[in-house]
């Protein structure tokens, strides 16, 4: 299945919550996340492939993604997921199929909002200040809530998050432990 989805980083936080609350988004709540990210593909920087397993310490998802960073635009990236039911067996079992790739262990803050069927997330990771994700059905539908919430900032389609990590001086941080 494709995500389809873009960051926008360097954006000005107040004003999007202002233009959230007086747009009718519906908001739908803030957790910090635990993920523990094994990389199929480290040694490369313009495809990559992970197995993630996050929880919220409600709902537990095992994904696979691989993206390829050659194509550009929103739509570059294939995702499955799946909801399980042990966060710690789940990590277990991949750690036995991987045996030898060492997993990152972090964590962040997830806050989400719906607008017109786009979900949009202020994410904050240790060291590098807030960005947003959209996802949506179609880059059309996520650029026509960009224009609509009136989102100043740097589009930058949908890249992995060591480049938010490089923009900001921190490079190869996200590949490794983070903790909040």
């Amino acid at each position: 299945m494709k995500e389809i989805e873009t960051k926008i980083i360097d954006f000005d936080e107040k004003s999007l919550r202002e233009s959230l609350k007086n747009s009718g988004a519906r908001y739908a709540g803030k957790v910090t996340q635990r993920r523990v990210v094994f990389d199929a593909m480290p040694d490369t920087t313009e495809k990559h492939e992970i197995f993630r397993i996050r929880t919220n310490g409600i709902i537990t998802t095992l994904t696979w993604k691989f993206r390829d960073e050659t194509i550009k635009g929103f739509d570059n990236t294939e995702e499955l997921e799946v909801e399980v039911s042990d966060f710690d067996k789940t990590v277990d079992i991949i750690s036995k199929l991987w045996n030898g790739i060492k997993p990152y262990h972090q964590e962040n803050t997830f806050e989400k909002w719906d607008y017109k069927g786009v979900e949009i997330a202020i994410i904050q990771w240790p060291l590098v200040p807030p960005y947003l994700e959209l996802e949506g059905k179609s880059e059309k539908q996520i650029r026509n809530v960009i224009n609509e919430l009136g989102i100043k900032g740097e589009v930058i389609g949908n890249i992995g998050l060591w480049y938010v990590f490089d923009r900001y001086g921190q490079h190869g941080k996200d590949a490794g432990d983070l903790h909040l």
